[in-house]
């Protein structure tokens, strides 16, 4: 089995008895994760230039005989195109990925709904291109990281020269890995029609992600692996597979344990990175890095979600870096940013402001760090299980537990723990909340009216809140540790109100009042008897109504 320092290529310093260490803890640490199931590409010689005739006429001759070549000029004058290949595309709109790249114009009446497809208007029978190059000053695909196939190079002859030679080497069959896993069961993007969480949708660096109705959709061809959908995801709904996340943090917790049982109680400054954005960084300095760092290499950067911070912190971390280069995307970026805030004032609120997450471009903070001597007596010994919410959790509990405030902690708006506050003289414990609720986490009481509230399981989606028709529920984050929080607890509770006729409990006092204040004045209740239908059952207004006295009760 493969070791952790030698998968990774890095060198680093061994001159101390720390060094010497850290290097044989690090070299001893197995490192193989587990792999996924894949998606494959297949990919012909159709290309799609986007780009004047006659530039595409001399990117078609460098391209070669091999590839079919299709012109598509967007700008231009009304003169005829020479090249059979070409044609005047204004208006032109491309989607899609290597090998099913599909291309539209605006329909006879300049509208969207009913756009042509120019694969078919050019004679390619399933309308589909393998490639785009695109030379356009703006590009067609808006997506901060682009699908493999598309190659925007705009003016830049260099840009253009590289294209030809990626597409000459995209013809054939490729695999990638099937990054994500979703689960829709515990998704909380949508519930009876009423709008949740888009925090995935808003998170997704390659635009994969769209909304199915109550659910979410992520094109497994678009996706690149970014992570930060399953980072942002409060419910552990759609979760990173490669690798899996409890895999890092059983990978964590081996080492923090090896060092701490070598060299004693001494805090870790825990380094995170990956190969695309800071691979040639850390392994330019790895000789420099400081005998307390631990290097971290994720697939993503992205990825990184605060249930493997937390539990790194909870294993005897004092300070993470997470290394994200000016190139990262900036959906990405503004993602571990909420990620890294969520924590912090977790730690902040518990008094543990020794403890730090933080975001840096540079690597210079880092070889410039210096440890502390001596790092806190008791570290968290769990083992990664229960999914993400788990994990967090117990990480969470673990680094509050005896702090200066071990009280709820309050947390940035969008974290994934939270309350909900109630206005009891609104709620009429209709229960509509308790319908949409996705993570369990509102109760119906059974058999006396009821609304309960277990927080745990709350993942601040705000759907209840919207559910509300008397806007009675207001989203509060937090984060409380202490064990109340995972049980059930009374919001409120009434007597149930009884028909007027048979006495049989069918509403509760509130709902009653208030809809007999609702309809007061209205036409169809003007004498008191059509009012006291109101406080009948079903049954016995029925019968009230059609004076079928022998029916009620």
């Amino acid at each position: 089995m493969t070791g952790y320092l030698e998968a990774l290529g890095l060198n680093l310093s061994a001159q101390t008895q720390a060094g010497r260490i850290r290097h044989e803890v690090l070299s001893g640490a197995p490192w193989s994760p587990a792999p996924t199931t894949s998606v494959a590409y297949v990919a012909a010689n159709r290309v799609l230039l986007v780009m004047d005739e006659g530039p595409g006429r001399e990117a078609e001759a460098a391209l070669g005989d091999r590839f079919l070549c299709y012109i598509a000029v967007t700008g231009g004058d009304d003169r005829p195109l020479a090249a059979p290949n070409a044609w005047k595309s204004p208006g032109l709109a491309v989607e899609g990925y290597l090998g099913r790249f599909t291309a539209s114009l605006p329909g006879p009446d300049g509208g969207e709904e009913d756009r042509v497809g120019l694969g078919q208007m050019m004679g390619i029978p399933n309308g589909l291109f393998d490639h785009v190059i695109d030379a356009g000053a703006e590009v067609l695909i808006g997506a901060a990281i682009k699908p493999p196939g598309y190659h925007h190079v705009g003016a830049d002859p260099g840009r253009l020269d590289e294209a030809i030679g990626a597409v000459r080497e995209l013809v054939g069959e490729f695999e990638k890995p099937r990054y994500f896993q979703y689960d829709p069961d515990i998704c909380a993007h949508g519930r009876s029609g009423i709008e949740g969480c888009n925090r995935c949708l808003e998170a997704c660096p390659t635009d994969a992600i769209i909304s199915v109705g109550e659910q979410i959709e992520v094109n497994p061809y678009l996706c690149q692996g970014g992570g930060s959908c399953t980072a942002r995801c409060p419910s552990g709904a759609i979760t990173y597979r490669y690798p899996p996340v409890e895999e890092q943090v059983e990978f964590l917790r081996r080492v923090c344990r090896d060092l701490r049982e070598r060299l004693g109680p001494r805090e870790i400054t825990l380094l995170v990175y990956d190969r695309e954005h800071g691979g040639e960084t850390v392994a330019a300095a790895a000789q420099e890095l400081p005998e307390h760092v631990i290097p971290l290499l994720v697939e993503e950067i992205g990825s990184v979600g605060p249930e493997l911070l937390v539990c790194a912190l909870a294993y005897g971390a004092g300070d993470i870096w997470l290394h994200v280069r000016e190139e990262v995307p900036e959906q990405v970026r503004r993602s571990l940013e909420e990620t890294a805030e969520f924590i912090r004032a977790v730690l902040h609120g518990s008094g543990l402001d020794h403890c730090s997450v933080r975001l840096t471009a540079s690597l210079d903070p880092v070889l410039a760090s210096v440890p502390e001597e001596t790092g806190r007596d008791a570290v968290a010994t769990f083992a990664a299980a229960g999914g993400k919410r788990s994990m967090l959790r117990n990480a969470l509990r673990h680094l509050v537990q005896g702090a200066a405030s071990a009280g709820p902690a309050p947390l940035p708006a969008g974290s994934p723990f939270g309350q909900v506050i109630l206005d009891s003289e609104a709620c009429t414990l209709c229960m509509g909340c308790v319908s949409v609720c996705p993570g369990n986490a509102l109760e119906a009481g059974g058999e006396s009216p009821a609304l309960r509230f277990i927080e745990s399981n709350c993942v601040q989606c705000g759907i209840c809140t919207r559910a509300c028709p008397e806007a009675a529920l207001t989203l509060d984050p937090r984060f409380d540790p202490d064990d109340a929080a995972t049980r059930s607890r009374t919001l409120k509770e009434e007597e149930p109100f009884r028909c007027i006729a048979c006495g049989k409990p069918f509403a509760t006092v509130a709902m009653i009042d208030r809809m007999m204040e609702k309809l007061a004045g209205h036409w169809m209740f003007e004498t008191p008897e059509q009012r006291n239908r109101l406080r009948m059952c079903e049954d016995c207004r029925v019968a009230d109504l059609y004076d079928r006295k022998d029916m009620i009760g």
